[in-house]
């Protein structure tokens, strides 16, 4: 990668996250440090049959520094746009073993629904119910209300997509209404965060254009509605991670193993995930939440951006 961009893109994000997130190439091993400043027990949440060998290498480190399994296994992440029947599961599994933190690994369905099944187990006296978090702030506001708070969470990206690693944001789907709701909230945002760009090597084709439509759509479209307050930092965000995508993804289809495009579209999706973070997204992204039963989010977004 041409390292101009590519420093530009590390230095963003290591001013937006700073020691709270590992990324780059070979830093599966950060999983455990973090995991260990909450306590020793840990609940697992991942995939085995499509990421066994990176829930391998992730239990690895935690065990490295003396922490168990709650359940003493894996537990099962959540479904493709994160169906709310799979956030109650995995609630219920955080209030039976009461770990001292969760480990999430997976792509943004899977972070997203640890975030929010982090939230209902934390939040049963204030709502069981998932309905009553839908819309900006109001985690926090149950937490002010009954002096709660909410377990720390550790997130592990294994595609370059959403930047849910990273974020205030859990997009909840109801499979029967077909419908997408939100949940914003800086409650939410996961305490520590790694995203070994090496393991998108095994990303699908389809997945890998989704992701790099979404990464850019995040920056452009917090580019369209930035204020003048933050136009140089959003301009500075969307610029590398716009080029980035449009640099790399090609490469990264035509030679999936080639870590140099994966490297750079982590790193685009990360600054879309960054993006989202200083400003909002528009229309194409809240059409999407309408599409998901028809199109991918990225495609959504791809399709109705210019």
């Amino acid at each position: 990668m041409e390292n101009p961009l590519r420093k530009r893109a590390q230095n963003l994000l290591q001013t937006f996250k700073g020691e709270n997130y590992s990324f780059g190439l070979d830093v599966l091993g950060a999983v455990g440090k973090y995991a260990a400043r909450y306590g020793r027990k840990v609940l697992l949440v991942g995939n085995e049959k499509v990421l066994g060998p990176v829930l391998a290498r992730v239990e690895a480190s935690l065990r490295e520094q003396g922490m168990v399994l709650a359940g003493g296994r894996v537990v099962p992440d959540a479904g493709p746009n994160t169906p709310r029947e799979d956030v109650y599961r995995l609630a219920s599994y955080i209030l039976h073993w009461q770990p001292d933190c969760v480990v999430v690994v997976g792509g943004g369905s899977s972070i997203d629904a640890a975030k929010a099944a982090n939230l209902l187990a934390s939040l049963g006296e204030f709502s069981l119910e998932i309905d009553s978090y839908f819309g900006t702030g109001l985690v926090s506001e149950a937490l002010r209300r009954t002096n709660g708070k909410l377990r720390p969470l550790v997130a592990v990206q294994t595609a370059a997509s959403s930047g849910a690693h990273l974020t205030k944001y859990a997009n909840i789907t109801d499979p029967v209404a077909g419908q997408k709701k939100l949940i914003v909230d800086e409650a939410i945002v996961p305490s520590a965060a790694v995203f070994d760009y090496s393991v998108t090597t095994t990303m699908p084709p389809g997945l890998t254009v989704d992701g790099a439509l979404d990464g850019m759509a995040h920056c452009l479209e917090v580019f369209y509605g930035a204020d003048k307050s933050r136009f140089g930092l959003i301009q500075e965000i969307a610029s590398v991670g716009i080029e980035l995508v449009l640099r790399y993804t090609k490469r990264a289809l035509e030679d999936p193993k080639d870590l140099e495009a994966r490297e750079a579209l982590g790193l685009a999706t990360d600054l879309g995930g960054y993006a989202i973070m200083v400003g909002g997204t528009n229309g194409a992204h809240l059409t999407s939440f309408s599409l998901v039963d028809i199109a991918s989010h990225g495609r959504a977004c791809g399709l109705m951006n210019p």
